[in-house]
């Protein structure tokens, strides 16, 4: 009888050691301050955009939308040093393209098993209508995504501005958005196309991947 209970004591222990280390992707966690109320961050695939930490709220505001991921293994234990190479962000539509790495974390987890994403990403496109979701090699989180999204001077997102996103900008500019919806250049999320997201346009032409 004892040696039926060690044996399951055996079992047992050496289950959760295997499991140890291994991210599970329920337990783990993706928060933002920003989220229900939402964000925009504008980005530039050379990554001269501006970082989560000053992202635009509906309105122009800035905001902090700072991504907090936790991850942890099926134990609850903390995973550290989780490579941040393997961390990364999507939207769930892909209306976000980004360049090789261009949405990988800041840094590999700490010993608490966090790290964030707070620096500009590598990216264009728009991501309107869509949430944003944490991969971990490869697989994202469960649960919804947060509402953060995203808008570049690569309105097309080929991941290289140019005279095309200027046209498309241009169009914009005359209130015409039959190609791309107003977000696609409304670069501080304020509701209207003025002399700021010229700037932004203006700043991010010739940029492409590095």
């Amino acid at each position: 009888m004892l040696r039926r209970f060690l044996l399951g004591i055996m079992v047992v222990s050496l289950a959760s050691l295997a499991w140890a280390g291994v991210p599970d992707l329920s337990m783990s966690t993706a928060t933002s301050p920003a989220h229900p109320a939402g964000a925009s961050v504008w980005c530039l695939p050379d990554g001269n955009g501006v970082g989560f930490d000053e992202a635009f709220a509906f309105g122009g505001a800035y905001v902090d939308a700072t991504i907090t991921l936790t991850l942890v293994d099926t134990n609850g234990a903390p995973i550290f040093l989780y490579p941040f190479e393997d961390l990364w962000l999507q939207t769930s539509g892909g209306g976000l393209t980004y360049c090789p790495g261009g949405t990988v974390a800041d840094g590999s987890t700490d010993i608490n098993g966090q790290t964030t994403w707070t620096n500009p990403i590598n990216g264009g496109g728009y991501s309107l209508g869509e949430t944003v979701q944490v991969y971990v090699a490869g697989s994202p989180l469960a649960g919804p995504g947060l509402n953060i999204t995203f808008n570049s001077a690569d309105i097309n997102g080929d991941l290289f501005v140019n005279q095309s996103d200027a046209v498309y900008f241009t169009q914009a500019l005359n209130d015409n958005f039959a190609n791309h919806p107003k977000y696609a250049s409304d670069f501080n999320n304020d509701d209207d196309i003025t002399l700021s997201d010229v700037v932004r346009m203006t700043a991010g032409l010739g940029t492409h991947c590095n």
